[in-house]
């Protein structure tokens, strides 16, 4: 796979690494934190919590898997040699962390093959620090614990429950409420959480149908969507009015949304059969 890379020991480290970020966000909350708005807009804070959260969990990366790069939402991106990418969101629902919501997650993922393309997801774990909430990605399937979980896959468009997430910039913000006004009536109904890592794990436990996103950031939704595949579900991305559309969870309510919001170009699917 890579140098040095057995896939139960990137599982493990994947585990480990989100702990400690978890760790670090427990700490800063009990310490208490400081808040920034990225170019000042409201939608877009940070805390000292976020920034915690990924020290630690680079510094235990660095550690373990020097030769590896790394794409993290704070820092950036960080070159490796081994063909294997760690994707790191430390904190993801940072509004409802900083407003004392509990919905927010440690999300980690690591691609294999990103030296020939971008790569595979082969390990990822999202951790809920509030709850303890934690999902593994396995060899046999999405964990939760001892137990295997799995998307509702039988889900049907006009009974879903769909959650959705949208840009901060206030004009894509705006376009794409826009278009989920003709979205809302085809479906049981839209929830917006606050985090995607959450609303992606809850489609990998069968808890919501889909998730919605448009132009999501890669480490926004590389182990959840990784998570939804392995528990059944499918992914789908096409590009709407210049932007990316994202979509992923079951079947027929993925392909349902994607006719509904109209495609410009597809950027690919992960089929039933691919998957």
């Amino acid at each position: 796979m890579s140098i040095g890379a057995a896939p139960a020991d990137l599982r493990h480290l994947s585990l480990r690494a989100a702990r400690a970020g978890a760790d670090a966000i427990r700490q800063a909350r009990h310490r208490g934190f400081q808040t920034v708005h990225k170019g000042g807009a409201a939608q877009d804070p940070v805390t000292t919590a976020d920034h915690a959260s990924e020290r630690a969990i680079l510094d235990l990366l660095a550690r373990d898997r020097p030769q590896d790069a790394v794409l993290a939402e704070e820092s950036g991106l960080s070159a490796g040699c081994s063909g294997l990418r760690w994707i790191v969101d430390p904190l993801d629902g940072t509004l409802n962390f900083s407003h004392g919501a509990s919905r927010y997650a440690v999300s980690i993922a690591v691609a294999a093959g990103c030296d020939v393309g971008e790569g595979r997801v082969v390990a990822a774990t999202i951790l809920q620090p509030a709850s303890g909430a934690c999902l593994v990605l396995d060899a046999d399937g999405a964990h939760d614990g001892d137990a295997r979980v799995a998307v509702n896959r039988d889900a049907v468009p006009a009974h879903a429950l769909v959650a959705f997430a949208v840009p901060n910039a206030p004009g894509p913000r705006r376009r794409a409420y826009q278009a989920l006004v003709g979205l809302a009536p085809r479906v049981a109904d839209l929830r917006n959480s606050g985090s995607t890592v959450c609303d992606l794990a809850a489609v990998a436990t069968g808890e919501l149908d889909a998730f919605l996103s448009f132009d999501p950031a890669e480490w926004d939704v590389a182990a959840g969507a990784a998570l939804v595949e392995a528990g059944g579900g499918v992914t789908r991305r096409w590009r709407r009015d210049g932007r990316t559309v994202f979509a992923t969870g079951a079947p027929a309510v993925v392909a349902a949304l994607a006719a509904w919001l109209g495609t410009d170009h597809d950027e690919g699917d992960d089929d039933d059969e691919q998957r």
